[in-house]
């Protein structure tokens, strides 16, 4: 999830109504910090709420950790280091 982009209340209403019409589960995940990427992951509590917000509309949900982010091998912060 990246904080101010895709993490809006209508985006939840509206990716709530595409899940529920696919019968699918939902995982998700916060952006990592990325050095040179200029935006950021949604924080915690934004994500709780966003889970919130598609439960309430018959969504299943599981918010997942990110990891790697302290010693920065997480997903998409391997290539920028390489560079």
């Amino acid at each position: 999830m990246i904080s101010g982009v895709n993490d809006r209340d209508s985006d939840a209403v509206e990716f709530a109504a595409v899940a529920r019409a696919a019968d699918a589960h939902v995982n998700l995940i916060p952006l990592n910090a990325t050095p040179g990427y200029p935006t950021t992951g949604s924080s915690a509590r934004r994500v709780r709420q966003f889970a919130g917000l598609m439960n309430e509309r018959g969504v299943n949900v599981t918010i997942r950790s990110t990891m790697g982010d302290d010693i920065d091998a997480a997903c998409g912060q391997l290539a920028t280091r390489h560079r």
